[in-house]
């Protein structure tokens, strides 16, 4: 504490001298200004150097000294970006009717991660209907536990971290595409949707929405299958361009996108 003191002091005097050498035309103020203004740069440097910003940077960071004792919804999820013809897939969602997104879902947490979600004082959120999954990472925790939550999630420690369940439970078990096809799934993360906290007018809470993004390599036959299985399916799948991911509409007013559907190509 006091080593803090000490810099923030510093911090000021340096500030002050800086500022009075800008202003001032004697020579021993001007030197003085110029040396505090050297001395500035070294003090904000150790200054970010003492900080610990679990790998989040400084954005996160504020954030979570602004909602110490708030508390935020936290969904943490992947998403596949799956291209065909330079459009993307879109499968009907599970819990708005008439919703599209893209494939992917939240991540869950093995029971061996209870106890450190515990000690963040977590809370589970069902605010989208959730009540039967429990093991999701769709949970709610005071500010004060973010950067300490994310640290934990990057780790990957007790957690599911390969984004093939979603694939298979949306694309696979439901019949819409088949097994034998996509027995062998190629992918690469190419992103990752993290806009910090936010007020979710929808949900009326605050929130951060975090999602991985991977790119799923495909073959020539896979393409083929896709283009197969959306004309086939209309009502559960769908492809839709760049425009229609940012405008959430695909095939004019027929299909609702989802919010996140934007995000696959970074947005």
């Amino acid at each position: 504490m006091k080593k803090a003191i000490i810099m923030i002091v510093a911090f000021i005097v340096c500030c002050i001298l800086t500022c009075w050498g800008a202003v001032q035309q004697a020579p021993i103020v001007v030197c003085l200004g110029a040396i505090a203004s050297t001395i500035l740069g070294s003090v904000v440097s150790i200054i970010f150097e003492a900080i610990d910003f679990h790998g989040q940077g400084l954005h996160l960071w504020l954030q979570h000294l602004g909602y110490w004792n708030k508390e935020v919804r936290l969904s943490i999820s992947y998403l596949f970006r799956i291209e065909v013809d330079g459009k993307y897939l879109m499968v009907k969602g599970n819990r708005l009717k008439r919703q599209y997104q893209p494939v992917g879902g939240v991540y869950k947490y093995y029971p061996e991660a209870k106890p450190v979600l515990e000690r963040m004082k977590f809370n589970l959120d069902t605010k989208m209907g959730n009540t039967d999954e429990t093991d999701d990472l769709r949970i709610r925790i005071k500010g004060k536990y973010l950067l300490t939550f994310m640290e934990w999630f990057m780790s990957m420690e007790n957690r599911e971290y390969d984004p093939q369940r979603e694939f298979k439970e949306e694309l696979i078990d439901t019949g819409l595409l088949p097994a034998q096809s996509f027995e062998i799934l190629k992918y690469r993360k190419v992103g990752v949707h993290n806009d910090g906290i936010k007020y979710s007018t929808y949900l009326a809470c605050d929130e951060l929405l975090y999602s991985d993004i991977f790119e799923l390599v495909l073959t020539a036959d896979q393409k083929h299958i896709i283009r197969d299985a959306v004309q086939r399916n209309p009502e559960m799948l769908c492809l839709a361009s760049v425009e229609e991911l940012r405008s959430q509409c695909c095939n004019g007013i027929e299909k609702n996108l989802g919010t996140n559907a934007a995000w696959i190509i970074g947005e």
